[in-house]
């Protein structure tokens, strides 16, 4: 029995606030069939744990996590069946071990740098905004615990993120969260590519990339870009070309050749932060260098339908062939994933969502969701409190790290990627000689922008754009 003194040590603490934290299990937050019953922490979070019911055998189980010296999570205790919630918890205080200090490192492993400690290279304005203003606070939390949950983050992360390379990084925890927000064992046993992601004996090889300009800090906090008011030039010219180049350039690396990689799925993940603002608007160029089809509309009134043209080449300077997807030498290529999610407004609304709530602030997402009526071609507005019981009925478990994640497959694919690896993302796919896309979300987001207010203080978060997804 759990001591008179530790019920007092343990505070309940939301389901969405324990997921969280169980982004660092090895599979994060999910133990099918059971779900979390209830979840607790101790003193400001530094051991935590949950009750799980099983509702096939009627039966609870505890689950303890404790911080290690370099706060990573560690599983320190799992328990049961137990007969009630009330023996679950007894256990789980005992095991938490709430007085006790951190436990050690094991044998050989290396304490893991402080992502938030500056160091000698400086900091960026992205990274001075995360750690100074208050309406931020939800983000810092989150992008604390998906660092910590990383498996095995290279030597250069932490300086990566801090200076130039935010977005590039804030991207790698942001595809972590995803992926193991889905149930996938995320492993990083080699430098390259980034992840294997692995579930029911299904893998995929990920290499994450971002679409940069030539300046050191494109895509960061500045002057809001917009999107070319020509329509070719926005679907085929210059953004589409630098989607392009981007991937020809990662694939001129021959990830698939590597003696891990060889004969398994690979893909490769892609971001674009080439501009502040950038993400709201670039993502339609994406499928149309893909598969080499441009989306067009025809018809009239209740006749208008979309349609996809042919293009052989790209509109832009350099006239760079269209369709990756149509040629045979990139069957390696199993697909490219995108998202546009990527930002500190995701991560500020997914901290907000667990818990993290500094007095006086509030969250407005506004934006376009994508109308599934049949035959319909313009987007639903939207604009809700992200604290309301309106936005949280958006989805069947509200709001989740992957509803922007998209899996462009290629047709061709020598190994491709099966739906049900990554389940949660929107699924886009060649069928007689149509793209076709297939998601479990009723409502997907097109784009949107997420509005911090303080008391007294508003703003938009992180002074940049939000996701832009399939229309």
């Amino acid at each position: 029995m759990a001591s008179p003194d530790q019920p007092r040590l343990i505070t309940p603490i939301s389901k969405r606030h324990f997921e969280l934290y169980a982004l660092s299990l090895e599979r994060g937050p999910n133990f099918d069939p059971a779900h979390i019953f209830s979840a607790y922490q101790t003193g400001r979070g530094r051991t935590c744990g949950c009750i799980l019911f099983d509702p096939e055998q009627a039966t609870f189980t505890s689950l303890a996590l404790r911080r290690r010296i370099d706060h990573c999570w560690t599983k320190v205790d799992e328990s049961g069946p137990y007969s009630t919630p009330d023996a679950a918890l007894d256990r789980l205080g005992i095991a938490l071990r709430a007085g006790d200090p951190p436990d050690p490192l094991p044998p050989g492993a290396k304490r893991r740098p402080l992502l938030l400690k500056p160091g000698p290279r400086g900091t960026s304005p992205e990274f001075d905004l995360l750690m100074t203003t208050i309406s931020h606070r939800p983000a810092l939390m989150a992008i604390g615990e998906c660092y910590l949950a990383l498996p095995n983050p290279d030597a250069n992360f932490v300086p990566d993120f801090q200076t130039n390379n935010f977005a590039s990084r804030l991207f790698e925890l942001y595809l972590l969260a995803c992926f193991r927000e889905q149930g996938l064992n995320v492993r990083q046993n080699h430098v390259s590519p980034d992840f294997l992601i692995e579930k029911a004996g299904d893998t995929c090889w990920i290499e994450a990339v971002t679409a940069n300009s030539e300046t050191p800090r494109a895509g960061g906090i500045g002057d809001w870009t917009h999107a070319p008011q020509d329509r070719i030039e926005r679907l085929t010219g210059g953004p589409a070309e630098r989607f392009a180049k981007t991937l020809r350039g990662k694939l001129q690396r021959n990830y698939h050749e590597m003696g891990h990689v060889k004969g398994q799925s690979f893909a490769l993940a892609l971001a674009d932060f080439h501009e502040s603002g950038s993400m709201v608007w670039s993502r339609e160029a994406l499928p149309t260098y893909l598969y080499g089809l441009r989306a067009d509309i025809e018809g009239e009134g209740a006749e208008r339908r979309a349609v996809g043209t042919p293009i052989a080449n790209l509109t832009g300077k350099h006239g760079i062939p269209a369709g990756l997807f149509r040629d045979p030498e990139i069957a390696h290529l199993s697909a490219v994933i995108f998202s546009n999610a990527a930002t500190l407004a995701k991560f500020n609304r997914m901290g907000f969502l667990a818990g993290w709530r500094p007095p006086g602030l509030t969250m407005i997402r506004s934006g376009i969701l994508f109308d599934r009526t049949p035959g319909a071609l313009e987007p639903i507005d939207f604009e809700l409190s992200v604290a309301s019981d309106e936005y949280e009925a958006l989805w069947p478990w509200g709001e989740a790290w992957c509803q922007e994640l998209e899996v462009f497959h290629n047709p061709l694919a020598t190994h491709p990627i099966p739906f049900g690896l990554i389940p949660g993302a929107t699924h886009w796919f060649e069928r007689d000689g149509d793209i076709e896309c297939a998601t479990i979300w009723a409502n997907s987001v097109l784009s949107s922008i997420t509005h911090v207010r303080m008391t007294g203080e508003a703003r938009t978060s992180d002074d940049a754009p939000d996701e832009s997804v399939p229309s």
